[in-house]
């Protein structure tokens, strides 16, 4: 087969296309800092990167709940435990109080400490997370705790003291959960039944009783029922707390797990879709190189002409 100018022309003009198409290759991830700029330049490794990509997507994502979760536990915890130095102070003054030799008006004077701590206890009740009550169960735009006309206290509108009431029963298992893995919830919240109790016995109860108890100059064996009371909401309290540190202490776990993987499926990704800067710019000198060598080689094969021939 006889080779003419023409097809040498065009095989030269194929080929340098050819690294000219490689250098800008090369550039391209230079610049963009990615191996994979189109799923043509790595068919299998845009599958992998995809499916690398999903699994960081759910693992930030569990994050994020885990995180959320915990900044609710925390802010539980801590209205929990003012809460605990409430009925603590309370009980102090109820052992002094079982006296008979104080005064009415130093009666008087406890009565007063004591309604400030009680009127404080709905403000805990009613405490938020954000722009969320806490202890409201699915009840999280309005606040839980309500004291009527009478001085009772309602949660979520029903009377706290009606412990048979099967919508307050209903109430008290009203948790909110949060998805923190692959079909794995918890719950996180705690009801307002469960801090308070329901009953009679009820913290708020508790304390007005005894509010109006020293009020009404009750002896010292009528206050001293107080103590027990007041030891019973106390121990009540404190295994709330106790479950709220459970729930923390597992999802710290669970948050350091996930830290973990999010920083393992984010170097997978990056070893599959980034590019070796040193390598990429060593690959660009050798194109460059050829690319340069065949414009010289160019020049020597177009040289010839009409003119040349003529001469």
């Amino acid at each position: 087969m006889r080779v003419t100018s023409g097809m040498m022309f065009k095989g030269y003009l194929k080929n340098l296309n050819t690294n000219l198409s490689s250098m800008n290759k090369l550039q391209i991830q230079m610049a963009s800092g990615k191996r994979i700029t189109r799923p043509s330049d790595d068919p299998i490794g845009v599958i992998s990167s995809m499916q690398t990509r999903v699994k960081l997507y759910k693992s930030e994502q569990y994050k994020t709940n885990v995180d959320k979760a915990l900044t609710w536990l925390e802010q539980t915890e801590s209205s929990v435990l003012e809460l605990n130095e409430i009925i603590k102070t309370a009980y102090e003054k109820a052992v002094y109080m079982s006296n008979d030799f104080l005064s009415t008006s130093d009666k008087s004077a406890t009565a007063e400490e004591i309604g400030q701590l009680r009127d404080h206890v709905i403000t805990i009740g009613n405490a938020k997370s954000g722009d969320k009550y806490i202890f409201g169960g699915y009840n999280v735009t309005s606040p839980p705790f309500v004291v009527d006309g009478t001085g009772g206290i309602l949660y979520n509108g029903y009377d706290l003291t009606d412990a048979l009431n099967p919508a307050l029963l209903a109430e008290d298992a009203a948790s909110i959960e949060y998805e923190i893995g692959f079909d794995v919830t918890m719950a996180i919240s705690t009801t307002g039944t469960q801090l308070f109790g329901m009953g009679d016995n009820n913290v708020y109860s508790v304390l007005n009783d005894f509010y109006n108890a020293l009020k009404n100059d009750a002896s010292a064996d009528e206050i001293s029922q107080y103590i027990e009371k007041l030891q019973d909401c106390q121990t009540r309290v404190m295994s709330v707390d106790a479950s709220v540190g459970g729930r923390t202490n597992r999802l710290e776990l669970i948050q350091n797990r996930f830290e973990d993987d999010v920083l393992m499926y984010k170097a997978i990704q990056s070893n599959i879709e980034d590019v070796d800067q040193a390598e990429a710019i060593m690959n660009y000198k050798m194109a460059e190189f050829v690319y340069m060598a065949a414009l010289q080689i160019g020049q020597n094969l177009v040289q010839a002409s009409l003119i040349n021939f003529l001469k």
